[in-house]
């Protein structure tokens, strides 16, 4: 039997997190939920991540923040996906800049969102 890749899913909204792991875990991975980006460094201790997802505009942490804290770990560390509401140009430019290797928008389109996982998880090169 082959292990579940584990996903960080970082998001402050309970609701959309609890959608997003039952959407994530419809499609075999295993996800680890955290409320802020002070949260998902202290989960990031604590196991072995392919990705994280992670949400821009959250409180005590926001994701660019966490992107720059997140910049400083090993080499190995698992690849980025942001989800923003925010739809302008800059906010993406600069999540990817800061080490994102792909965005996602919100309300989150499920089909869109799963195939971009999917991508990350099978292809994805660019570390965060």
């Amino acid at each position: 039997m082959t292990e579940k890749p584990r996903l960080l899913l970082v998001e402050d909204d309970p609701l959309l997190r609890e959608l997003l792991e039952m959407l994530l875990s419809l499609e075999g991975l295993e996800v680890v939920q955290a409320e802020n980006g002070l949260v998902a460094l202290e989960r990031l201790q604590q196991g072995d991540f392919r990705l994280v997802v992670l949400d821009l505009m959250m409180p005590l942490m926001d994701g660019l923040l966490f992107l720059k804290e997140f910049s400083t770990l090993p080499p190995d560390r698992p690849l980025v996906l942001v989800l923003s509401a925010n739809s302008d140009a800059e906010t993406a430019e600069r999540a990817l800049r800061a080490g994102a290797a792909a965005i996602a928008r919100k309300p989150v389109d499920q089909e869109s969102f799963i195939a971009e996982v999917r991508a990350l998880l099978d292809g994805g090169v660019k570390r965060g």
